[in-house]
């Protein structure tokens, strides 16, 4: 604050207009900034995605991290309905964290690295005019479903490219984009979307890949190492008060074209104290060009049904994923250039591995409504996740269900915000998280009938994490 003050600063309201020089326009500019210290922890033996290839590994149960950090951002005020903006990200370790431990284990969620990082995240320059907004460069894109923030770790993802969007008719949005590269979370380094998607050609002896593909885009340890792959993104959202519908296309050159389909219908009963809401989501992928992954040929749909009232709100949804096997990982979708726009994406976010069937509900409650307890939010989930799991199937996985809590309170608002609404001030999140998982499975026949291992053998874990928010 003090720094903005300095600085001589403005406020969001005074971006919009516009400045008579250049040199106005860079000096009376938008800070973002945020301060965050960020903990997580599993007591978990968990052989597949954190651990290192130590054969001691497996027998520790603990995954932990603890970092401090945020980022720092700023945009100019508007020149001839041009802005130019750029925010740094960065974390440094805190306290004693493991450096044995993929995911979890490090701020990197490759390797386990504990090394203090900063990120050049944004770097753009920004045209706005009534109707229409044109942006390039580095940049944060919330609001692109398959493309989107994913912040779940400490930094979010961004992307580098070109997007548009025109708002001139009522209620409907048009998108158009160009996405080159992007930014995994707690990462310096911008990739490509073939590798952003962590595509590989083999895990642990099972073949990922199925069909026709060349083999020379991948090394010796089944990473892709071929041409860099771009985005080319489009879509339309049309929303009024009761209705919103959407669709997506995003397409990857020589790799896959994703279609994303979304309708939600709301209304309110006569003396009814909820808002309702009936939604629907469809994904399809299909392999194209030279297939670099193989073949890719997969969909999955789902429900979700809603209630919204000015204290308590709830849901139910499903969602179910094609099983193939002549396609790449079974039939798994791609998800990984942001959040997983499933339903039912909770805290451990599988919902679109190949086969899935995944049912679960949840409620939050704003105890700050009526002044019950001021600044403090509530929300419970519980899900069911039902996987392909007879021995004889090559993409079987242990079925599982999992329970999450979450907490936040807010020191400056007292009610009417959710769980994950960013806001001014300070503001503490606790989540505990709890996974059961399937045990009862012959994981020797399974390592004989296929000659690897059960791709995901996991045991039951607890998941705790802290955030403690400042954003100025």
């Amino acid at each position: 604050m003090l720094l903005a003050a300095c600085l001589g600063l403005a406020s969001a309201d005074a971006i919009a207009q516009e400045s008579e020089t250049f040199i106005d326009a860079l000096l009376n500019g938008e800070t973002k900034a945020l301060l965050r210290y960020s903990a997580q922890h599993r007591n978990s033996n968990l052989r597949v995605l954190q651990d290192s290839s130590t054969p001691e590994i497996s027998d520790k149960n603990i995954q932990s991290y603890s970092a401090a950090g945020g980022f720092f951002g700023y945009e100019t005020r508007a020149w001839r309905n041009l802005t130019l903006g750029a925010t740094v990200y960065g974390a440094v370790p805190v306290l004693s964290n493991p450096t044995d431990r993929r995911g979890l284990g490090g701020l990197y969620e490759g390797d386990g690295g504990q090394d203090p990082y900063v990120a050049l995240g944004e770097a753009f320059i920004k045209f706005r005019k009534p109707g229409h907004l044109l942006q390039a460069g580095r940049q944060e894109m919330p609001n692109y479903r398959f493309v989107s923030l994913s912040n779940i770790r400490f930094s979010p993802i961004t992307h580098s490219g070109v997007v548009y969007e025109n708002t001139v008719a009522d209620g409907l949005q048009l998108n158009l984009g160009y996405i080159a590269r992007m930014k995994e979370r707690n990462d310096w380094r911008f990739i490509d979307m073939v590798r952003g998607a962590r595509v590989r050609e083999s895990d642990r002896g099972k073949q990922l890949v199925r069909g026709n593909y060349n083999p020379d885009d991948y090394d010796e340890s089944g990473n892709y190492i071929g041409a860099k792959k771009e985005m080319a993104m489009a879509a339309f959202t049309y929303s009024n008060e009761q209705v919103t519908v959407e669709a997506w296309n995003y397409y990857i050159k020589d790799f896959v074209n994703t279609v994303y389909l979304y309708a939600d219908y709301r209304f309110t009963p006569a003396n009814s104290r909820f808002t309702w809401s009936i939604a629907g989501q469809y994904t399809n992928q299909q392999d194209v060009g030279d297939h670099v992954a193989g073949a890719i040929d997969t969909w999955q749909w789902g429900v979700s049904l809603r209630g919204s009232g000015e204290a308590l709100s709830w849901f139910a949804s499903y969602n179910k994923v094609e099983y193939n096997e002549d396609s790449y990982d079974g039939g798994t979708i791609f998800v990984r250039w942001g959040t997983p726009q499933m339903f039912m994406s909770f805290q451990v976010q599988d919902s679109e591995l190949a086969g899935a069937r995944s049912a679960g509900a949840g409620l939050q409650y704003d105890f700050g409504h009526n002044g019950v307890v001021p600044g403090l939010v509530m929300r419970w989930r519980y899900g069911k996740y039902n996987m392909p799991d007879d021995l004889i199937l090559t993409d079987a996985r242990q079925d599982r269900a999992e329970a999450t809590f979450d907490l936040r309170y807010s020191f400056t608002r007292t009610s009417g915000f959710g769980i994950f609404t960013d806001m001014q001030g300070l503001s503490i999140q606790f989540r505990a998280a709890y996974n059961n998982y399937r045990t009862d499975y012959d994981f020797e026949a399974y390592r004989e009938i296929h000659d690897y291992d059960f791709e995901t053998a996991t045991d039951d874990f607890w998941d705790l994490r802290l955030y403690l928010d400042y954003r100025f």
